[in-house]
């Protein structure tokens, strides 16, 4: 792959740019910026099959040519990286899932605005509000707001030539009092765009001037004895001091934050926003995001946040908070403090109140994935982590069955292997087995491990319908492997995949293969068999801790003038067998009926 590449590599400059892969149709697949053109194109060919070949491997397989554009700094590069990926839509690029059905509130750009509550976004100058977690509440609140203030629901193009030459005429709403007749000159463009301003305020959290207005109206209204109008903005008050109540955030100041939290999981994730303003949270919103398997966390949170703004632009606060380092974060405080005329920075918090609400948004992004993964189940009976495994260890079916050893001793001594069996990545506990080592002396793990896999799979070649697992996995590095396969194979077993998990860095090995594979931390796949790992290994313990109290326990019963009785009064003292062993002689003697040469025979129990 780097040979078909590798002029194109070699003449790449080293200025900021944005970078196209395309498919062999010619189609773009991935656009990328990058500070240094050739640094960031050449790592996606080097390396592969070592620490990047998860995250690059499928899509550097799919790309038949380069290009790219060279731009002056690297803030100009994500501006043409954003626009860019807009408009092609590539396969491999981070997106966000059914982003259109989450509803905004929309502040046309007009004479006299319109307002009213959207799921689709268009860059027509438009302002836009939210996005709304309730948008119940939201519609009726708006509603009202709406016809106490006396806001139009028409559509009508309203300019000032319109309304000189006499194009519209009243409609039933001026009649009835919920308009003030803008089409026909009647309403202030000063004070009409005034109260369209209040209500932006108040979904921003600002309620203040919105709440004067309605109540001086309520007043005036009281005032010139119309009880039924002064009702109305009475409800109205209570309307939006309740809807304040419940976006109050205890113990905030008034400043505004809109804080993110990442959740990710194989190729799917999702990010929870909660939109603090003026000491309120405004809104709490989750976001799913698709094509992110193998990028890392500051990659997501990156693309998210530029997907986000983008729609959301006109209401940047000047600070955000996120769970997760971005690499380019000047880059991006840069770009958001562009758009918003207004110094943005970005922060990551480990003590406070900022992290306590971050601690709520992470919380809730990783309930929200759990939630879709649940939904995905309902329609996909495979479990998406085998289908993650296959993909991660190249399988050529699912492993269905896994079966996994672990070795298990103290100090040398009672050597002990376990067996533990998944199906369909749950535990099939009729499937566990255990050995007890008979053949190894002392501590040698590669030889208690070619002992207990040939164990295995000679008495189940044995039988008359065998069952072999999808996958075998051993506890360990490339020791524990090598002494594995070479068994396997003197028994006849050649086509089952067979993989050791190394604790440490969590690495896994393969044969034939000296660099360990990462498989991505927020893979389901490595989740799966650290989850496997860890019941072979408390089966092993299991069973060696077992085998160590019956040892104990057998050896008391072979001790002449230790009888039922006496045992009994033994347990009753030290509540256990391990602490029998461990008992000073002084405490030993205290038992009724233990004398010093007993108390000396107890003592010298291996």
């Amino acid at each position: 792959m780097k040979n078909k590449f590798e002029n194109i590599l070699k003449n790449l400059p080293t200025s900021s740019g944005v970078y196209f892969y395309k498919n062999k149709s010619g189609k773009i697949i991935y656009i990328g910026k990058a500070k240094n053109l050739r640094s960031r194109v050449k790592s996606y060919f080097l390396n592969i099959g070592k620490h990047q070949q998860f995250k690059t491997e499928i899509l550097v397989n799919k790309i038949h040519d380069i290009e790219y554009i060279i731009t002056d700094n690297e803030l100009e590069a994500l501006l043409l990286e954003a626009n860019l990926i807009k408009k092609h839509k590539p396969k491999y690029n981070i997106d966000l899932k059914d982003d259109k059905s989450y509803p905004y509130i929309r502040i046309t750009k007009e004479l006299f605005p319109q307002i009213f509550i959207t799921r689709k976004i268009i860059n027509d100058g438009s302002k836009y509000l939210g996005p709304f977690i309730n948008v119940r509440n939201v519609r009726n609140l708006l509603k009202n707001l709406k016809k106490i203030l006396k806001l139009r629901n028409c559509k009508l193009n309203i300019t000032e030539d319109s309304i000189r030459d006499k194009k519209h005429r009243l409609c039933l709403d001026h009649h009835i009092k919920i308009c003030n007749g803008p089409c026909v000159g009647l309403d202030d463009i000063q004070d009409y765009n005034d109260r369209i301003k209040n209500i932006a305020a108040f979904f921003n959290g600002r309620s203040n001037h919105l709440n004067d207005t309605i109540i001086d109206q309520m007043k005036k209204a009281s005032k010139d004895l119309n009880f039924e109008a002064a009702a109305e903005y009475r409800d109205a008050v209570e309307m939006v001091d309740q809807f304040s109540v419940r976006q109050k955030v205890e113990n905030a100041s008034n400043i505004s934050r809109d804080y993110f939290a990442v959740e990710i999981e194989d190729n799917d994730a999702c990010c929870a926003v909660f939109k603090l303003r003026n000491g309120r949270l405004i809104a709490r919103n989750h976001f799913f995001l698709k094509s992110v398997y193998g990028r890392t966390g500051s990659e997501v949170i990156e693309e998210f946040i530029k997907l986000y703004y983008d729609i959301s632009r006109y209401d940047i606060p000047a600070e955000i908070v996120m769970d997760i380092e971005m690499d380019d974060v000047a880059v991006i405080e840069q770009w958001l403090s562009s758009i918003e005329d207004h110094k943005v920075t970005i922060t990551k918090p480990s003590i406070g109140d900022k992290a306590k609400l971050l601690f709520l948004a992470q919380k809730n992004a990783k309930l929200l994935l759990n939630d879709m993964k649940l939904e995905k189940l309902k329609k996909d009976f495979t479990p998406r982590s085998l289908n993650s495994l296959m993909r991660d260890l190249s399988l050529k079916k699912l492993p269905n069955i896994i079966e996994c050893f672990d070795i298990s001793h103290f100090a040398g001594k009672e050597t002990v292997a376990s067996m533990v069996t998944f199906k369909n990545a749950k535990p099939f506990k009729s499937g566990y087995r255990r050995f007890k080592i008979n053949t190894v002396e002392g501590i040698d793990d590669f030889a208690s491990m070619r002992e207990v896999v040939e164990r295995r799979y000679k008495r189940l070649s044995d039988e008359e319908e065998p069952v072999f697992p999808d996958l075998i996995m051993v506890d360990g590095g490339k020791g524990q492997l090598s002494s594995a396969v070479r068994i396997l194979s003197e028994v006849g077993i050649s086509d089952v995949p067979v993989i050791g998990l190394a604790k440490r860095l969590e690495e896994v090995f393969v044969p034939g293969k000296s660099e360990a594979i990462i498989i991505p931390r927020t893979s389901s796949a490595l989740k799966l068999l650290q989850q496997v790992r860890d019941e072979s290994h408390r089966f092993a313990i299991t069973y060696h801790k077992n085998l160590r109290g019956r040892s104990i326990g057998s050896s008391l019963e072979d001790i002449k003038g230790i009888g039922p009785a006496t045992r009994k009064l033994l347990m009753q003292k030290f509540s256990s067998l391990k602490r029998i062993k461990e008992a000073s002689l002084d405490e030993l003697l205290s038992v009724k009926g233990i004398t010093q040469d007993l108390a000396e025979k107890i003592k010298g129990i291996n």
